[in-house]
């Protein structure tokens, strides 16, 4: 497809998806923007992050609204939590176009629970217009095992794309919501569970997705990511922490969807940057 084929094509279905949400409130002043104000203001950073509820289909249509608009003004990749750094290939593969849709579908259900249909459309966006896509998780076997015997339990080959010494550090405001969280799953999680090896699998989480994020950053400096992930991943305290941690300078910017822990009521600009109303 041509650049100016692409470019209508992109308008079209900006002009029919517009009403994707119903708002947009940029927190540093707490004003309502629009999508352009919006794309224009996060499109000179390095990486935006857009949080996702994983089975709300709303949220992904809205993280495709944003994907082609950004894509009429940058070169853009995007970053997946839903794929494990460990099936990079098939990534490329399936951008590169020599993968069938149903292989990526069986790659995507192999890796993630959720509906394939309700996150294909960013897929299909990418794999016709050729735009990369991360795998940004860490594989799954080792975010299972520091679950169930914490971060120490892994091997030095386990670690080689983690920081030394990730903890479950106590000062950090997301610990109320983990341990939330923690109450709400820790039926499910096995015999011999703590909070601090399901805090410690979050944080190995959110370190390796920033690492995986910061390496590609570092060598494709032409190209801005739109990084999807849940929302407790995507939270200024979460990714963006970690990538601070890691000594990275990027600069990046947080969109979240608004959701009863997330909204214009108790969310400010340490959170996230622009809030959206599904």
């Amino acid at each position: 497809m041509s650049r100016i084929a692409l470019v209508a094509v992109i308008i079209l279905a900006l002009a029919v998806e517009a009403q994707a949400y119903h708002g947009i409130t940029r927190l540093g002043d707490r004003q309502p923007v629009n999508l352009a104000q919006l794309t224009t203001a996060a499109g000179s950073s390095d990486l935006i992050l857009i949080g996702e509820a994983h089975d709300n289909k709303l949220h992904h249509d809205m993280q495709l609204d944003m994907i082609r608009s950004f894509a009429l003004k940058q070169q853009l990749a995007i970053g997946l939590e839903m794929i494990q750094a460990d099936n990079q290939q098939q990534l490329d593969d399936w951008t590169g176009g020599s993968l069938s849709e149903p292989a990526m579908q069986a790659v995507f259900s192999k890796n993630w629970s959720e509906d394939w249909q309700i996150y294909r459309g960013i897929f299909i966006f990418a794999r016709d217009n050729h735009i990369p896509m991360l795998a940004l998780n860490v594989p799954i076997a080792i975010v299972r095992k520091v679950s169930q015997l914490g971060f120490a339990s892994l091997t030095p080959e386990e670690k080689k794309d983690l920081p030394e010494g990730t903890t479950c550090d106590l000062s950090n405001p997301q610990i109320v919501l983990l341990r939330k969280s923690f109450q709400e799953v820790g039926s499910h999680l096995g015999q011999g569970k703590v909070f601090s090896n399901f805090c410690e699998a979050q944080t190995v989480r959110n370190s390796g997705m920033a690492i995986h994020l910061a390496r590609y950053l570092k060598s494709h400096p032409k190209r801005k990511v739109v990084g999807l992930t849940g929302i407790l991943h995507a939270v200024k305290y979460a990714i963006p922490d970690q990538l601070e941690r890691y000594g990275s300078k990027l600069s990046y910017t947080v969109i979240l969807p608004e959701t009863p822990a997330f909204n214009r009521d108790n969310t400010s600009s340490q959170e996230a940057d622009y809030l959206v109303e599904p």
